[in-house]
């Protein structure tokens, strides 16, 4: 089975450039105590990693995170970035889903970069996905969205990328979830950047 664990950064229609993604591996138990190792060594356990946060401690862990995955194997990430100044609304008005534009959007790019990861690349024949739980529309049609779109899955999963378990610490897929969320806030706010410098 590849694990997939997704979460989006900046809003379909709304902000000039936004995008979806994905870390996904087939091991995904080794990853995450490895995660929680770091982070516990940082002590950065119990605060959330994200992107958006203005929280400076974060900084360590970050950092001590994105020398792991790029040096680690067996843990990819995927992103999908999409350009406001091509989003056309009325190819997204008329659906059967009873989305607007702006969630159909969404649930197409998320279905595509689905699709663009191929578990038979790493040796496995299905995926499982683990979305961050946006409660919106668009996110809790998801699982059945995706489900429809791409054979290859078996499950998709909406989870809470905040959820701790009794003890208090992040579980596992949150862990994974948040620095989905990091690794896609990084390149979209570069994306986003380079073309306000491009226009200027």
């Amino acid at each position: 089975m590849l694990f997939l664990y997704g979460d989006e950064s900046h809003t379909p229609g709304a902000d000039p450039i936004w995008g979806i993604g994905f870390l996904y591996t087939p091991d995904p138990q080794t990853h995450m105590r490895e995660i929680a190792k770091i982070r516990k060594e940082c002590g950065y356990e119990r605060r959330e990693l994200k992107y958006s946060s203005t929280d400076y401690s974060q900084i360590l862990a970050a950092t001590r995170l994105i020398d792991y995955f790029l040096s680690t194997e067996n843990l990819y990430y995927k992103i999908i970035i999409k350009d406001n100044l091509f989003f056309n609304r009325q190819y997204f008005t008329k659906n059967h889903y009873d989305l607007d534009e702006k969630d159909m959007a969404y649930v197409s790019a998320y279905a595509e970069l689905s699709k663009s990861i191929n578990p038979i690349t790493h040796d496995q024949h299905k995926k499982l996905l683990n979305l961050d739980d946006k409660g919106f529309r668009g996110n809790q049609i998801l699982p059945r969205f995706l489900k429809e779109k791409d054979p290859t899955i078996v499950k998709v999963y909406r989870r809470d990328s905040a959820k701790r378990d009794k003890d208090g610490y992040f579980t596992g897929v949150s862990q994974m979830i948040q620095l989905a969320d990091f690794l896609t806030g990084i390149i979209i706010s570069y994306t986003a950047d380079r073309k306000e410098l491009d226009r200027d």
